[in-house]
Order: structure tokens, then C-alpha cells, then sequence
């Protein structure tokens, strides 16, 4: 197809392009939005079943417990663990019996909770109490009662946890209620009967009438007889569920008993031991996917529409003057940038026409001035370069050279010593290491050594000797450093870290590491140090990474010299870096490449 495409003209290109490209962008985001949607609204329907269930099984456990503390009460109590303990009775004490717990237990029940129609205890040995709030229902000795008795016995749980029965022997008028039984014990630890009460089941309903489901949407409870406590259709409620079996968790989509599709969702009440289940039929879950389809499928048609006309108006808006423009540039087939003369045929194109040879022109006029520019900037940084290697040189200490040439003086004038010739040979040794004209790089060794000679002349100077601790492995002696950058470092010491003279306790000591990438060089003194805004201050000059001024009589190279010696040679990322104390000394590390 884009064969096809490509054969046609360029107007019927740029528009199928565009069509394509418009139809493919709203295909994705159709596709998208109505995936992403239809999982969100699926997503949102089975939360909102969940939390609808969620909410009846929280309801109905939170109701359902407060009766249960109230059969706890019940069987704890003395009175109705003493009557099951007796064997025997006779009628006087079985009446006795009977009048106290019906004023001491059942009635307080009956007033804290009206809703309970009834309460009675039944022992394994067939002996009973029964108390009736209200309306009596059905005699201890009735068939049904006796059978629902039967049940209670055989069905109540043994390990005297709750046990609900949707059934009752209240009397007909009080309407439909539940049963809840325990087993009871005596002071003995085995079960001697059975406590009950009945709740009337209207309580729960209006509990569960509440939940809000669609029209179609329904709502059941089933014991663990597999009855109906409740449905939404009042009809099935108390018979026997005769559904699919209800899987407690997940959504899972089963028929029900007409064959309808629907999404099931229950939940399992571990107190009650009833599940809860809401269904819903599948096709509502699917109609607000079904009615957010049709509408992204018509949108999507009325957007390529509107596309299609934008295209068709776009593609002449542009292929229009190309095609004039087209006729005017075939002059210039070899492709070279040339001014094309105007045409003469719309003011459309020749304007097009003008911008193009204006383009052309200032462009080449651009590159002339980028590349003069270029060449003139080069030659400033060459020669700013020159101009800097050579103040370098330059920027010797005189006032080294005057101190020493006055103590030469001294020396001849009062006596004849080998020590004038000791630093005349010092002094030798160091105006040819110093007065070379290049910053290449030179030894570790040669630096030491250099440093020797002034040490030797210093030594004449102070009156006294000064041995410098110098702690350099042997194995970097042959590392490369910049020439004269240790020598002015220890002259400044001397000058400014020793500002009271020599004491016994001053030192400098030289150590040479390997740190990562960086030859580290450091120069350790126990001076005078500096506070800490002269120290911000030469730290901000360092960063500068410019030479240091140097007029009248300050002299030296300097540290802040060192330092752009050493980038100069090195790099911008080496040089010095300075910690310092006042009253306790000051450390010079010098940064170079370990690699050399």
C-alpha cells in the first residue's frame, strides 16, 4: 500500500497519510479509553458488590453479637449452672427453680433486648424452663416443640460455640424468628443441656432491606441448614436454597435457577455460620460497556470525518504553492544553494520565493562570521596561553634571590667559609632548575631535590638546621609533578606559618598517596595556620583557576600560581586543595592524574 501511495501525487499523499494517521490515533485511543473504562466499571461494580456485602455481613455480625454476649451471660450463671447439676428434683424445688431463673435471668434479658421473644434451658436429662416475653408460644410438650427441642439437642455445637436456627416456638402473632443456642455446663466440665433464645427476625430485615442493588440485583442469606434466612424475593424466604452451590470469596458468574447468567459474590459469617450472598444479572454488569462502545464508535466516525475535511484542506494549503514555488527552483538542478528569481504569478510565492533567497544569504553570512570569529577567538586563546607560560617564568621570588645574595655578602666580608661556597653551589643549582622556559612535566625525585638545595641555603639564612620529615614511598619518587610547585609552597611556609621564628616543635612533612584517579601530594606543617575567612578567601581565589597578580614587592610564585601551573599542565580538574587551623597548621594537597 505505501507503494501505492507513493506513485500518487503529493497532495493524495500527505491526505491518505494524514487519514491513516488520524485513523490509527483515534483507533488506539478508542481501543484504549473503552478497555481501560470497561475494567474500571467492571472493576467498580464488584466493588461496590464487595462493599455491599461487606457492609450487610459487618451489620449483621455486629447485631447478631450482641446476642451472643447475652447467651454467654447466660450460661455463666450460677443459678443455671446449679440447676443443671441437680439430679431428682422434686415439684417444690423444680418450681423453685423455675420462678428464679425466670426473674433473675430471663427477665432482665427481655427488658435489655425486646426483641427477644423468648429463652429457655433445656437439660440432657429432659428437664426445662421456658420464659416468654410477651404472648406464649408453643408448650414443652407440643410435637413441633418437642422436635425443634430434638434439634437443638443434637445440632447445637459441641464445642459450646453459637449455633443459630432459622426457627422458633414463639407464638404465630409474634411473627418469624431465630433461634441462638449454646451448650450449657454445670460446675462440672461436660455439657448438661442446652441455653436458647429467639430474636424476632424483623430486626435483621430492616437490616438487610436497606441494601441498595439494582432493580434486577438480589440479596439472600442461607444458614447452615441450607435455608433462606432472607431474599430479596420475600417468597423464598425460610425454604430450602436450591441453587448452585455457593463458592465463599471471588466473583464467579454461575446461572441461577431459570438459567439467567449473573456475577455472585458471597461472603461467610464465621460467627453466624450464614452466607451472605448479592448476584447481580451479567448483562447489567456488561450494558454500561455496551452503551460506552457505541458511543467511542460513534465519536471515533465523527472525528475522522472532521479529519478527512481538515486533510483535504490542509493538503492544498500546502501542495498549492509548493507546486508554483516547484516551477521557479527547476532551474537549479545541480542543488547548489542558489537565489531562484521570483516568479512573478502570485504574491504567495514570491514571497516564498524572497524568504528562501533571504535564508540562503544570511546564512551564508552566518558561517562567514562563525568561522572569522572562530579563527580570531583561537588566536586570542593562543596568545593568552603565550602570555601566561611566559608570566609563569616570570614570577620568580626576588626577594629569595636578594636575602641570599646578602648572606653571601655577609659571609665574605667577616670571614673566608666553605659555607659561601655551599650556597653560591645551592644557588647555582636552582637558577638553572628555575630560569627553564617550559612547564613539562619533571620528576618527584628532581622536586625533592630542588627543595634540598633551598633548604641548604635556607639553613645559612635562619642560623640554625631545619630538617624537613619527608615520608614519600620510595616507589614514587619517578611520578610525574609540575616543575616549581613544592619549592614556593615551603617558602611560604617559612614566611607566613612561621611568623615568630623556628621552634623545636615546628615540622614540615611531605607524603605522597594514590587516591582513585588523583596522585595526591601533600605538604603538612604545624604552624600558625589560618582563620577561617582567610582560608574562604584563598579558597575562592583557587577556584578562580586564574595566575595571581603579582606587583611591587609581594614576589613568589605562590600558591595560587601552583595551582593554575597545574592545571595548566594537568587539566582543570587537578590543583590544590587547602585545610587549615588556626594556632594548629595548614595541609597543601596537590591533585595530579595517578596515570602518568
Amino acid at each position: 500500500m505505501n507503494k501505492w501511495i507513493a506513485k500518487r501525487s503529493l497532495f493524495f499523499r500527505l491526505f491518505m497519510y494524514f487519514i491513516i494517521v488520524v485513523f490509527v490515533s483515534i483507533s488506539l485511543l478508542a481501543v484504549t479509553i473503552y478497555v481501560q473504562t470497561a475494567q474500571k466499571v467492571n472493576e467498580q461494580m464488584q466493588s461496590n458488590m464487595s462493599q455491599v456485602i461487606d457492609n450487610a455481613l459487618h451489620y449483621t455480625e455486629s447485631y447478631i453479637h450482641d446476642y451472643d454476649n447475652s447467651t454467654l451471660s447466660l450460661i455463666s450463671d450460677t443459678n443455671i449452672m446449679q440447676f443443671l447439676d441437680s439430679v431428682n428434683l422434686d415439684d417444690y424445688e423444680q418450681y423453685r427453680y423455675n420462678a428464679l431463673i425466670k426473674e433473675t435471668v430471663f427477665t432482665p434479658i427481655f427488658i435489655r433486648h425486646p426483641q427477644v421473644v423468648s429463652a429457655y434451658l433445656v437439660s440432657t436429662d429432659g428437664r426445662s424452663i421456658f420464659g416468654y416475653n410477651g404472648t406464649p408460644g408453643l408448650p414443652p410438650t407440643d410435637t413441633k416443640a418437642v422436635e425443634h427441642l430434638k434439634q437443638l439437642m443434637n445440632e447445637t455445637r459441641e464445642d459450646g460455640g453459637l449455633t443459630i436456627f432459622n426457627a422458633s416456638l414463639a407464638a404465630a402473632n409474634q411473627g418469624p424468628a431465630i433461634t441462638l443456642t449454646r451448650r450449657a455446663r454445670g460446675y462440672s466440665s461436660t455439657h448438661k443441656g442446652i441455653i436458647a433464645i429467639e430474636v424476632k427476625s424483623e430486626g435483621l430485615s430492616s437490616l438487610w432491606q436497606g441494601i441498595n442493588l439494582s432493580e434486577s440485583g438480589t440479596f439472600m442469606i442461607v444458614d447452615r441448614q441450607n435455608q433462606v434466612v432472607y431474599h430479596s424475593d420475600k417468597s423464598k424466604m425460610g425454604k430450602d436454597y436450591e441453587g448452585q452451590p455457593i463458592v465463599e470469596g471471588q466473583p464467579v458468574v454461575m446461572n441461577d435457577d431459570s438459567g439467567q447468567k449473573r456475577l455472585y459474590m458471597s461472603r461467610l459469617s464465621k460467627l453466624t455460620g450464614w452466607n451472605l450472598v448479592v448476584s447481580l444479572p451479567y448483562e447489567d454488569l456488561n450494558r454500561p460497556i455496551r452503551n460506552i462502545r457505541t458511543n467511542t464508535i460513534l465519536i471515533g466516525c465523527l472525528t475522522l470525518a472532521i479529519a478527512m475535511i481538515v486533510a483535504y484542506r490542509f493538503g492544498r494549503s500546502i501542495t498549492r504553492p509548493i507546486k508554483e514555488l516547484q516551477k521557479g527552483m527547476r532551474q537549479t538542478e545541480k542543488g547548489e544553494w542558489t537565489r531562484i528569481s521570483l516568479s512573478g504569478k502570485s504574491n504567495e510565492v514570491d514571497s516564498l520565493i524572497t524568504t528562501y533567497n533571504s535564508m540562503v544569504r544570511k546564512l551564508s553570512d552566518q558561517i562567514e562570521e562563525i568561522y572569522e570569529a572562530n579563527l580570531r577567538k583561537q588566536e586570542a586563546q593562543m596568545e593568552r596561553q603565550k602570555a601566561e607560560f611566559q608570566a609563569l617564568q616570570l614570577q620568580i621570588n626576588p626577594h629569595f634571590l636578594y636575602n641570599t645574595l646578602e648572606t653571601i655578602i655577609c659571609y665574605a666580608a667577616f670571614q673566608e667559609s666553605d659555607e659561601i661556597t655551599e650556597i653560591v653551589k645551592s644557588m647555582a643549582y636552582m637558577m638553572r632548575y628555575s630560569v627553564q622556559t617550559s612547564l613539562e612535566e619533571i620528576t618527584v625525585v628532581n622536586e625533592l631535590k630542588h627543595v634540598l638545595n633551598y633548604m641548604v641555603i635556607l639553613k645559612h639564612r635562619l642560623g640554625r638546621e631545619f630538617e624537613i620529615d619527608v615520608a614519600v614511598e620510595p616507589q614514587y619518587f619517578l611520578k610525574k609533578m609540575v616543575r616549581l610547585t613544592l619549592q614556593p609552597i615551603i617558602e611560604n611556609i617559612f614566611q607566613h606559618a612561621f611568623p615568630d621564628g623556628i621552634e623545636e616543635h615546628h615540622f614540615i612533612r611531605l607524603d605522597a598517596i594514590e587516591d582513585g584517579p588523583y596522585f595526591l601530594f601533600s605538604v603538612q606543617d604545624n604552624g600558625a595556620g589560618m582563620s577561617s575567612e582567610r582560608l574562604q578567601t584563598l579558597k575562592e581565589k583557587l577556584n578562580e583557576n586564574r595566575l595571581a597578580d603579582v606587583t611591587g614587592n609581594q614576589g613568589g610564585i605562590g600558591v595560587l600560581n601552583v595551582h593554575r601551573r597545574i592545571q595548566m599542565v594537568f587539566g582543570e580538574e587537578y590543583g590544590l586543595q587547602i585545610e587549615s587551623l588556626e594556632g594548629q597548621g595548614t595541609i597543601v594537597r596537590m591533585y595530579m592524574p595517578r596515570d602518568q
